[in-house]
């Protein structure tokens, strides 16, 4: 106990019933569940009677192995029932798993596996579908979306499912507008989906959850865990969703001691179905004690009273005022820019700065809303040999759109790249890998790319039902193939021509994808030939650290980028939030209504909150939208603050040069 402060002590101690504890960015939440827990055992409470969950297993472990420590009781960690909340749920359906008509040996889905399951739901349902029907991807999601957003303890059907469960229409409308024509389908498909699942003896990790709220709210006399469980501690509680909470609800209904922790500034998840009013509505729900945790470990204190103030101006919160005994170093610092382009020669200046003054790059991130937002950086930190890490994502342009779209740009280049090829002809329905090689095979075997109706070799391998997309394809090549053409308006071609359609049936997120392709159609602007384009292309993609390689990495150290929902939980000495532009930071679609706007307002204040020293916002006027150059204005947030709370630096800006390619190419119409 002496290791806590106050606020820590209080929590640690509090005896029974339910209790909500905010906690601030920073404020050592992990060390008092750790205590908390050590602090019930030490008096009394058996350890296989608490139940701790959070959202990763190894956050869950860790805490389970730092009470082992602290209480010095042999194999206790083991005794405590912790996990993810899928996790947990598992243990559980493995033991009354009969009681919903499951074996207990039943198979859980993995991603793959549960879109396997759902493409042959798609052939029982519908059949052969329209082309333009929706892929087994699009409807994962969908399908995943409206679990996690609509399932409650109101909504679950023990045996059997009613037509209108989870409200699919009402999500189709708001969120899939643009697929209402096929609405009478997906249901036909999400039906016959959920029944497979139930014949198969498999669940998705969505089932997991459903099926242990609906043993608790159904079959709750036969269920002797929930007797054995009297206590029960959840961590971020404000990423929960409706059918957690429900679930929470079920588990406590009796005992009511449950601790949930988090902190309602940081509820940043709502796209994936968390519920910010969990927690905001968690002390009226329950009449439950209330405790703060306000003191940051972290940060400087001129980092904390930006954030405060930041946060400030949001209305639906509960009120703290993060404060900190460590000593300033320096303001953080608001540099006003033109563009991406000057934003990425300030980062890597600032960085240079920084290695100079012995700051490692293993303590420097740069963090952004998404990941368009960093590609010139990348671009340039490749140019500048500076290692960098891009954290649980996939790089900008490595991502599966950026490559369809280059692969067309690969084939005007260099007509027999066979790797192009193979990917392009796999986009027009009918075509597998065999076909597409029988195709290619012609290419070699004419010894170059003949696309006109004389080639009949060519025509007999291109299927049937292919046939209305391979002429579209043929029309953008053509169009691509000008002399006056540039890279950046092959993009557009390629884009309005014929990916658009493809790209809105074939990805969960087509919105988002749009608008890193109108990005890569500005990008593209400032190179005068398209070899130099692929070659950059091509530079930026073996800089890039991967994830998995970072433990092995063999260099002394390596920048992090990370999107800002990717970096919660994690910190750094130095901090650089980049591309605060309106319309982009916010985000354009999350302005309204207000309540979009404020969760938009709690992610700038989790990007802060990620620096201990040093940090730095950069802010161009100009973003990229829909190809063309708008002068969008700086980032509202950025705006809001006090300006003697920043050193704000105005960096000059030199114009783009204009660039014009010749044309060269094998290729014959």
């Amino acid at each position: 106990m002496e290791t806590l402060n106050p606020q820590q002590q209080e929590i640690v101690q509090h005896h029974t019933g339910p209790a909500l504890v905010i906690a601030g960015a920073g404020s050592g939440k992990t060390r008092v569940i750790t205590h908390r827990v050590a602090h019930l055992i030490q008096s009394g409470v058996d350890p296989s009677s608490i139940m701790m969950l959070t959202f990763t297993n190894k956050a869950a472990k860790e805490m389970a192995d730092r009470v082992g420590q602290t209480v010095q009781v042999k194999n206790v960690q083991k005794a405590i029932i912790h996990g993810t909340f899928h996790s947990v749920a598992n243990r559980f359906l493995r033991r009354y798993a009969a009681l919903i008509r499951y074996e207990n040996n039943f198979t859980i889905l993995d991603d793959s596996d549960d879109r396997d399951l759902l493409k042959a739901a798609m052939a029982e349902a519908i059949g052969k579908a329209d082309k333009n029907f929706p892929k087994a991807a699009v409807l994962q999601n969908m399908f995943s979306l409206a679990f996690n957003t609509n399932c409650d303890a109101h909504t679950v059907r023990s045996a059997e499912y009613s037509k209108r469960h989870f409200d699919l229409e009402a999500l189709i409308d708001s969120n899939y507008y643009y697929l209402d024509q096929y609405a009478p389908e997906i249901l036909k498909v999400f039906h016959t989906y959920r029944r497979k699942k139930r014949r198969n003896q498999a669940m998705s990790f969505d089932d997991l959850l459903e099926n242990w709220l609906e043993l608790l709210m159904h079959h709750r006399a036969n269920l002797n865990w929930v007797k054995q469980v009297q206590h029960i501690l959840v961590d971020e509680y404000q990423d929960t969703n409706k059918v957690q909470a429900s679930i929470l609800d079920q588990m406590a209904a009796e005992h009511r001691n449950l601790m949930v922790v988090g902190d309602d500034a940081q509820s940043i998840y709502s796209w994936r179905g968390a519920n910010f009013r969990n927690i905001l509505d968690f002390p009226n729900q329950y009449n439950a004690a209330t405790f703060r945790l306000e003191q940051n470990y972290r940060s400087t204190p001129d980092i904390l009273e930006l954030a405060n103030n930041s946060i400030n101006f949001n209305s639906e919160q509960f009120e703290k005022e993060l404060y900190t005994r460590r000593p300033n170093l320096e303001k953080p610092v608001l540099y006003k820019l033109f563009d991406p382009n000057a934003e990425a020669e300030i980062v890597v200046e600032r960085i240079l700065k920084l290695q100079d003054e012995d700051v490692s790059l293993n303590e420097m991130a740069v963090l952004y809303r998404s990941h368009v937002q960093a590609a010139t950086l990348q671009v340039v930190l490749t140019q500048r040999g500076i290692p960098f890490l891009i954290r649980s994502g996939v790089k900008f342009f490595d991502q599966a759109h950026m490559k369809d779209i280059v692969s067309f740009l690969k084939v005007v280049f260099n007509p027999l790249d066979e790797i192009a090829w193979m990917r392009l002809l796999k986009m027009l329905p009918g075509i597998g890998n065999t076909t597409s090689q029988k195709i290619f095979n012609v290419f070699v075997e004419q010894q170059s790319v003949r696309l006109t109706a004389d080639n009949e070799a060519l025509q007999k391998r291109i299927p049937k039902k292919a046939r209305a997309q391979w002429d579209r394809m043929l029309g953008c090549f053509k169009e691509m193939l000008r002399e006056d053409i540039t890279p950046s308006e092959m993009v557009a071609v390629v884009f309005r021509e014929f990916y658009r359609d493809y790209m809105m049936l074939s990805f969960e997120n087509p919105i988002q994808r749009e608008a890193d392709i109108h990005y890569l159609q500005e990008f593209a602007e400032k190179y005068k030939t398209l070899d130099r384009l692929l070659n950059e292309l091509s530079l930026v993609g073996a800089s890039v650290i991967k994830d998995h390689e970072a433990d092995n990495y063999q260099e002394d150290e390596y920048l992090t980028l990370t999107t800002i929902h990717q970096a919660k939980g994690l910190e750094w000495d130095a901090v650089f939030l980049i591309g605060l532009t309106e319309s982009q930071f916010p985000n354009q679609r999350c302005v309204y209504p207000e309540a979009l706007l404020e969760e938009e307002r709690r992610l700038f204040y989790v990007a802060i909150t990620r620096a201990r020293k040093y940090l730095s916002l950069t802010a161009p006027l100009i973003t990229s939208s829909f190809g063309n150059n708008e002068m969008s204005g700086r980032s509202r947030f950025v705006e809001e603050l006090p300006e003697d709370l920043l050193n704000v630096i105005s960096a000059s800006y030199d114009d783009y040069e204009s660039y014009y390619m010749p044309r060269n190419s094998r290729m014959i119409f």
